[in-house]
C-alpha cells in the first residue's frame, strides 16, 4: 500500500518494485543458504553508491532476510556493502552443500538387539567411560 511512497521517499525508482518482484520470480532462491522463503534483493553495488545500477539485473542478488543479507550483503554492518558478495555466497553455498554429513542414529547398522541397543551403548560409555574397568590409567595393571 505504502510502497511506492516509501520507495520514492528513499530515492528509488518507480519501476523499482516491478524489477524487484520479476527478479525475485527468476531468481527465487537465496544464493548464500538456497532458502526460498522471506527473499530480498540485494544491490551488488549500492544504489546510492552509482544509481544507474539500480534496476540493472547484473547488479541484483537474491539473498534471504533471514540472515544472510545482513551477514552476506552488508557484513554485519548495515551501514556497510560486501563488493565480493557474489563470490562469497558461492562459496558459501559450495561449502554447504558438500559439507560431510553426520551419521544420524537412523543410519547405524543394527546389531543383534536393534538400533535402542545401539543407542543406549554410546550413550551409555559416554558417561561411563573414566568409570569403566577395562580401562588402565598409565598402563599399570591392577
Amino acid at each position: 500500500m505504502f510502497g511506492s511512497y516509501i520507495d520514492r521517499l528513499y530515492g528509488r525508482s518507480p519501476k523499482w518494485r516491478s524489477v524487484r518482484n520479476e527478479f525475485i520470480k527468476t531468481h527465487n532462491v537465496c544464493a548464500a543458504c538456497g532458502r526460498k522463503d522471506n527473499l530480498e534483493v540485494h544491490h551488488i553495488v549500492p544504489y546510492h553508491v552509482d544509481p544507474s545500477k539500480e534496476l540493472d539485473h547484473e547488479n541484483l542478488i537474491t539473498l534471504c532476510g533471514k540472515k544472510c543479507h545482513f551477514i552476506f550483503g552488508h557484513l554485519w554492518d548495515w551501514k556497510s556493502w560486501n563488493k565480493d558478495v557474489v563470490e562469497d555466497c558461492v562459496l558459501f553455498n559450495s561449502k554447504r552443500t558438500n559439507r560431510p554429513q553426520v551419521i544420524k542414529f537412523a543410519q547405524m547398522p543394527p546389531n543383534k538387539m536393534g538400533y535402542r541397543n545401539a543407542i543406549f551403548n554410546i550413550i551409555n560409555s559416554y558417561f561411563t567411560w573414566p568409570f569403566n574397568h577395562s580401562f588402565k590409567w598409565n598402563n599399570k595393571q591392577k
